[in-house]
């Protein structure tokens, strides 16, 4: 399988990746989405810079998928090769888990978030370059994508928490 030093740098992409796609997801679940739902338009400056200029939602996913990547890696070692007698233990369960939720989470992250994500900032750019507040029609679609990102942000919230629960405790269960 993996050299130490190979193993000890996936454990260590895993990890940080791991905590700063988690971290991020949890903040944005938490503390800013609803502030800038409850802030309206008046959040759009802020959002725009923090989706367009600073690029959260890509660095969110490149941690993500690199999360992911390192966690099969790290999997595919502790297994031997995906053999099915470690796979059937309990802490090969957990981590298959655990694993699986993530993938599942980064899954909705990339097919819903994402382009919800991508298409509330151009609507948002529309509205500021008008210099007036939003069109009926454009208030609605703000509403709906707020709407979708919000849903989609609480199922991946609890699916990381289940994940990092499954992380952390796969090796203690017996």
């Amino acid at each position: 399988m993996f050299s130490h030093g190979v193993l000890l740098v996936f454990r260590l992409l895993h990890i940080v990746s791991g905590v700063f796609w988690v971290g991020g997801i949890l903040f944005l679940a938490r503390f800013l989405f609803p502030t800038t739902r409850a802030l309206g338009p008046a959040a759009g400056p802020v959002m725009d810079h923090l989706m367009r200029v600073m690029k959260v939602p890509q660095a969110l996913l490149g941690a993500g998928v690199l999360a992911v990547l390192s966690g099969i890696g790290l999997y595919w070692n502790d297994s031997l090769g995906f053999k099915g007698e470690w796979m059937r233990s309990s802490t090969g369960m957990v981590f298959g888990t655990g694993g699986l939720l993530a993938i599942i989470a980064l899954t909705i992250g990339a097919t819903v978030n994402a382009p919800a994500g991508k298409r509330m900032s151009a609507l948002a750019a529309e509205i500021q370059a008008q210099k007036g507040p939003p069109s009926p029609a454009q208030a609605s679609e703000m509403q709906r994508l707020q709407g979708r990102i919000g849903v989609a942000l609480r199922v991946v919230t609890v699916l990381l928490l289940l994940a990092v629960a499954a992380m952390a405790l796969a090796r203690y269960i017996a």
